[in-house]
């Protein structure tokens, strides 16, 4: 299956989801994209160049080193798996792949979205469009 297509079946899974995109932080790249909503196609883009920041930045660094002196993490997995944000009228889902950690898939999903089935339906698809890479 390719990247397009596994991102097409999250899209057609995830409630209310209109777009899905698959970034590589270290370069900040869209590697994959899939848009149901044309809106959505250049905040893609614009996602792709912020996510290392919000996964790598220097607020969240210091978040977690906070965390592991707390001994609050594991350190075979330390650093962010995932981030959900929330904005006027979208769900924003990032997703840290445990195949790829220096890539996220990220997803957008209307603000009417069902918060828990969207985040359990979005973790479903991770395994399909990491192996998709």
């Amino acid at each position: 299956m390719s990247i397009q297509d596994a991102l097409n079946t999250a899209i057609e899974t995830i409630p209310d989801c209109i777009a899905a995109g698959y970034i590589d932080m270290e370069t900040g790249m869209l590697l994959g994209s899939s848009v149901s909503d044309s809106d959505c196609a250049e905040s893609l883009d614009t996602l792709a160049i912020a996510v290392a920041n919000l996964f790598q930045g220097r607020g969240v660094a210091a978040f977690e080193a906070l965390l592991h002196e707390a001994g609050n993490t594991d350190e075979e997995n330390a650093g962010f798996g995932e981030i959900a944000v929330f904005s006027k009228d979208r769900l924003n889902i990032f997703l840290r792949t445990k195949e790829y950690p220096d890539h996220v898939v990220c997803y957008i999903c209307r603000n009417s979205a069902n918060v828990g089935l969207a985040l359990t339906k979005s973790h479903l698809s991770l395994k399909p469009v990491a192996a998709a890479v």
